[in-house]
């Protein structure tokens, strides 16, 4: 059986051009596959901006990463993707791999 506390957890919605997602977990290989998904859905549908909520993310690997800098790709501007709430140790792996400029941090 698998361990709950790893569940990996999504929810999005778009407020005004606005896309919202909200991530609990791990965010590795299967949950970055989500995410992707999730940012494509909310690009289809108008957003301009994006609010990554990353308050209750424990872990993130470089498929998690790759996420990341792919929703940011896709929306070419600087300010197109905000990481709300990043813990500690998403702060350091920013910093770490030189991304901490790509993103806006609130």
């Amino acid at each position: 059986m698998a361990d709950e506390s790893l569940a990996f957890e999504l929810s999005h919605e778009l407020d005004g051009e606005c896309g919202v997602l909200t991530l609990v977990g791990e965010l590795d290989t299967a949950a970055a596959r989500d995410v992707d998904k999730a940012v494509d859905e909310l690009l289809a549908k108008g957003a301009t901006s994006l609010i990554i909520d990353l308050g209750q993310v424990s872990f993130i690997d470089s498929s998690g990463l790759r996420s990341l800098i792919r929703a940011r790709q896709q929306l070419g501007t600087e300010d197109g993707v905000v990481l709300r709430q990043p813990q500690a140790a998403t702060r350091r792996l920013l910093e770490i791999t030189g991304l901490e400029d790509q993103f806006r941090l609130d």
